[in-house]
């Protein structure tokens, strides 16, 4: 923001707030595409004239062709459905229970007085430190993996929540209910829409971090799906495949992002 100074007749100097121009979200959109595709010839260029070792960056022409040969060969679809039913269990599962443990947490001021430190303490735990255990637990295979993603996932979902929840003017609930309103009704129509944008950020963290674990996981436990096609690609310096792996995770938490974007556009309409 632009702030222009100019003398007055009585000698002080007022000031003019001259604000920026805003930008379309078309023309957003434009300049973004444009950004990508600027980056992506001059990665192709970079790669075609020996500016980059294309054994280790790979190229955009060289990564779309090895995008078509893993499509034609089913490769890249049986990875992609494997690595959906993680994402979603594992999603799911902490959505679900991220959802009611922060509502709870939130709402009973004693009953987080008890959990938080346990929360706390489960969140600041490196996740990689606990895979020998959940090998040890559930073996290795699904169970583990979506164990994982959980681990990862679920933990922003509950605090934010919770932080949501606590958050909303007590004066409202205070009013609500000297007009003799439920606790149910009061949660219903006074917590839970102040929470919503506390909970829609944590739930974008979360969906980050499941991707992220849903990677971590194929890897450890099974080597399969998409996260199975990138380290195994990578190990045998097939760059191209390994970044065709990347570019759909990539693409998948985009597609989520802007979604999760809507539903939190039509949420807000619902709190007014």
């Amino acid at each position: 923001m632009a702030i222009t100074t100019r003398a007055s007749g009585n000698g002080l100097a007022s000031r003019r707030i001259v604000s920026r121009p805003t930008i379309s979200r078309s023309t957003r959109t434009l300049l973004g595409a444009g950004g990508v595709i600027g980056f992506l010839i001059l990665w192709q260029v970079a790669a075609s004239t020996g500016l980059v070792n294309d054994l280790f960056t790979s190229s955009p022409v060289a990564i779309a062709q090895a995008a078509v040969v893993l499509i034609a060969d089913g490769t890249l679809p049986a990875a992609i459905a494997s690595s959906a039913v993680v994402f979603a269990a594992g999603f799911g599962i902490s959505l679900v229970v991220g959802l009611i443990i922060g509502l709870i947490l939130g709402w009973y001021r004693r009953v987080n007085a008890v959990v938080d430190p346990l929360v706390s303490l489960l969140y600041a735990t490196p996740t990689l430190a606990l895979l020998p255990l959940i090998t040890v637990w559930f073996g290795i295979g699904f169970s583990s993996q979506v164990v994982v993603v959980v681990l990862i996932s679920i933990f922003p979902v509950i605090l934010n929540t919770a932080a949501g929840v606590s958050a909303v003017d007590r004066e409202h609930i205070r009013l609500a209910q000297s007009y003799l309103a439920t606790n149910t009704d009061v949660l219903r129509t006074i917590a839970l829409p102040g929470a919503v944008p506390s909970v829609v950020a944590g739930i974008r963290q979360g969906l980050t971090l499941s991707l992220i674990g849903v990677v971590v996981a194929e890897y450890f436990y099974g080597n399969t799906g998409v996260g199975g096609l990138i380290f195994t690609s990578a190990l045998s310096l097939d760059t191209a495949d390994a970044l065709v792996g990347v570019l759909v995770f990539a693409a998948t938490a985009l597609l989520l992002t802007f979604a999760l974007g809507t539903i939190q556009r039509k949420l807000d309409k619902w709190r007014q």
